[in-house]
C-alpha cells in the first residue's frame, strides 16, 4: 500500500467551509483495494494496487495447496465477494473479487523458491543446478586437486531435507569399485569421477549426481564500490598463497594491505574504511604469487544540509519557518496553510532541548479538521482546491549511510480517525521520522487535491530510504539512528527528511496533543560510526 506523509494533513483544512462536510456523493469513486493480507508460511507479501496483484513468497516447507489465510484488510471497508476463503490453493493463480459500488478482480500469486547450494573450497562462480534432473555441476580452481575436494556445506532439497551419504568410485585394478560415505560436513571427497548424493526429505530418499570440473581463474579485481570514507573491493583469487587487497592514494607510491578479507571459493570481498572524502585510491589484489591489474576509484564528498540542528527560525506573518531570516530555505511545513486558521503545528522549542532549539510538532484540530504538526525538506508552494501544492526535495548528491539525531514523544490516544484506520481509534498515536534519497528530474510536486503522492514501494527514482515510527512516551530524549537502505548504486539528485507527530495524519487520523520534539540531526558516512547492528544491516543490504 502507498504510503503517505503526515505533511499533508493540515494543508485540508485551510478551507472553512468544506472543512466539516462529509461529500458522500464521491462514494462511488472509491476503488475497492486490498490494503494488507497474511498468510500462515509466508515470507513476504507485494501488493500492487495498480495491476490488483498479490504477489506472494512463501516458506520452502508451506504446502501451497493449503495456505491459510491469517487475516486481510480492504480500503474503504469494501467486501470479499463470497467471503475470503480460510484456506488457498497457491498451487495456480487465486481470483477473489472485492466490491464497493462496482467489482475489482484481485489476482493472488504464489512462488516457492527453493535455496540450493553446494560450496567447497577452492570454488570458482555458482555451481550449475539443475533441480528437475537432479544434477549439479561445481567448479574449482585449476590448482585444486579433484582427489582431495574439501566440500564444506551442501543443501540440495527444501529446509528440514538431510544430505545422508555419497556414492564415489575409486579405481581398483582398472576397475571402478563403488564407495560409500556418510555425510557429514565438511569433509574431504575424490571427485574425479561423478559423485552421487542421498538427500532424505519428508521420508523419502532422493539421489542428486555431482560432478566437479576444473576452471581456469585468474587473479583480478572485479570492481570497487566507493563510498565517502569507505569503499566495497570485489575480486577472485585462483587459490593459490594467501588473498590481499592493497589499496594507495593516487598521488602515493606506497601501497597499503588490507588483511580483513570475506573468501569464498575464489572470490574476494573488502569493505577499507578509514578513507579520505573526495580522494582518488587505487587498489588491486594480490595472493603473494600473483597481481591483479589495478584500479582507480574516487570516495564521495560528506555533503550537508543547513538547519539539521533546528536552532534557527524566523516568523513569516503568522507562521514559524525553520530557517534564519534571508538563509536558504531547505526545510519547510504546513504552517503557512494552517496559520490563517490561527494554528501554528511546527515550532521552535526552547525550553527542553538537546543544544540550543529544537522543532516542536503537536498534532492539532481546527473546525473539526486534524492538522499533523510535520517538518520536511522541501517547500511548501500553495493552497490547491481542497488541499495543497508543495516540492519535497533539496539538491544533494551524496550517499550517507544513517541519519542520526534525537527525539521526544508524547502521544495521546488516537481520538480522530478516518477510512482506512478508524479501528486505530482509542490506540496509541505513532510518530514518525524518514529520509529519502532520489534521482527524481525535479522536485517532487506533490498535489494533495489531485492525490499526487510520493509512492514509496514502487517509486524507480527512489535510491534509498530509512524510516523511524514510536508509540512510546518519551520522558527524556532519545537518541536514535535510522541507517538507510540502498535499492541501487545510483547517484542521489534530492533529499528528503521528514518528521510528523501522527503517522496516519494524511488519512485524518491521529491524537490531539500528540507532540514530537526533533534536535542535533546530523548525516552519518564514515562505517566505524554504526553500531555492529548498523554495519550488518548495511553490510547485508549491499551484498
Amino acid at each position: 500500500m502507498r504510503k503517505i506523509l503526515t505533511y499533508i494533513v493540515p494543508l485540508f483544512s485551510v478551507l472553512l467551509i468544506c472543512s466539516c462536510i462529509e461529500n458522500d456523493l464521491s462514494y462511488p469513486a472509491l476503488e475497492p483495494e486490498l490494503l494488507s493480507i497474511e498468510f500462515e508460511g509466508q515470507k513476504s507479501v507485494a501488493i500492487d494496487k495498480d495491476s490488483c496483484v498479490v504477489s506472494v513468497v512463501m516458506g520452502e516447507n508451506a504446502d501451497l495447496s493449503k495456505v491459510k489465510v491469517l487475516s486481510y484488510v480492504t480500503a474503504h471497508d469494501a467486501e470479499v465477494v463470497d467471503g475470503m476463503p480460510e484456506y488457498l490453493d497457491l498451487r495456480d493463480t487465486v481470483n477473489i473479487t472485492l466490491r464497493i459500488y462496482k467489482d475489482v478482480v484481485w489476482r493472488i500469486a504464489a512462488t516457492q523458491p527453493i535455496e540450493r547450494y553446494i560450496r567447497c573450497d577452492n570454488q570458482t562462480g555458482e555451481p550449475d543446478i539443475d533441480p528437475i534432473r537432479k544434477q549439479a555441476i561445481v567448479y574449482v580452481t585449476e590448482n585444486q586437486p579433484l582427489e582431495s575436494v574439501v566440500i564444506t556445506d551442501m543443501k540440495l532439497e527444501p529446509e528440514g531435507s538431510v544430505i545422508v551419504s555419497t556414492i564415489g568410485f575409486l579405481s581398483e585394478s582398472g576397475q571402478s569399485i563403488p564407495k560409500t560415505e556418510d555425510c557429514s560436513f565438511p569433509m574431504t571427497l575424490d571427485c574425479v569421477i561423478m559423485r552421487y548424493f542421498n538427500v532424505e526429505y519428508e521420508g523419502q530418499m532422493i539421489e542428486w549426481s555431482v560432478k566437479f570440473l576444473q576452471k581456469k581463474v585468474a587473479v583480478s579485481i572485479a570492481g570497487v564500490d566507493p563510498w565517502t570514507c569507505s569503499a566495497f573491493v570485489r575480486g577472485t583469487t585462483d587459490g593459490q598463497g594467501t588473498p590481499l587487497i592493497e589499496y594507495r592514494k593516487d598521488s602515493d607510491s606506497d601501497w597499503t594491505v588490507w588483511e580483513d578479507l570475506t573468501v569464498t571459493g575464489t572470490s574476494v570481498f573488502a569493505e577499507i574504511t578509514g578513507l579520505e572524502e573526495n580522494t582518488t585510491y587505487m587498489a588491486r589484489v594480490t595472493n603473494g604469487v600473483e597481481t591483479s591489474a589495478e584500479i582507480a576509484f574516487t570516495t564521495g564528498i560528506a555533503e550537508t544540509l543547513s538547519n539539521l540542528s533546528f536552532d534557527d527560525w524566523h516568523m513569516n506573518g503568522s507562521a514559524w519557518m525553520p530557517s534564519a531570516s534571508g538563509a536558504a530555505e531547505v526545510w519547510d511545513s504546513a504552517n503557512p496553510g494552517t496559520a490563517g486558521l490561527g494554528i501554528v503545528p511546527t515550532r521552535p522549542e526552547e525550553a527542553d532541548v538537546v543544544k540550543g532549539k529544537a522543532a516542536r510538532l503537536e498534532t492539532m484540530t481546527a473546525l473539526g479538521m486534524l492538522a499533523a504538526g510535520n517538518i520536511y525538506v522541501g517547500h511548501f508552494g500553495k493552497i490547491a482546491g481542497l488541499g495543497a501544492e508543495l516540492d519535497w526535495g533539496y539538491p544533494f548528491s551524496s550517499r550517507p549511510l544513517a541519519l542520526r539525531g534525537y527525539y521526544k514523544y508524547a502521544p495521546k490516544s488516537i481520538d480522530m480517525a478516518k477510512d482506512p484506520y478508524k479501528g486505530l481509534m482509542g490506540q496509541s498515536d505513532e510518530c514518525q521520522i524518514q529520509i529519502l534519497l532520489t534521482d527524481w528530474p525535479d522536485r517532487f510536486h506533490i498535489n494533495t487535491s489531485k492525490k499526487i503522492f510520493v509512492d514509496f514501494a514502487n517509486d524507480k527514482h527512489i535510491i534509498a530510504h530509512g524510516s523511524l515510527t514510536s508509540s512510546d512516551t518519551d520522558p527524556e530524549y532519545v537518541r536514535f539512528s535510522i541507517p538507510l537502505v540502498y535499492r541501487n548504486d545510483r547517484t542521489p539528485k534530492y533529499i528528503v527528511i521528514v518528521g510528523a507527530a501522527s503517522r496516519y495524519g494524511d488519512y485524518f487520523t491521529g491524537g490531539k496533543g500528540s507532540v514530537l520534539k526533533l534536535d542535533e540531526f546530523e548525516l552519518i558516512y564514515d562505517p566505524t560510526q554504526l553500531t555492529e547492528d548498523e554495519h550488518r544491516q548495511f553490510f547485508e543490504n549491499l551484498l
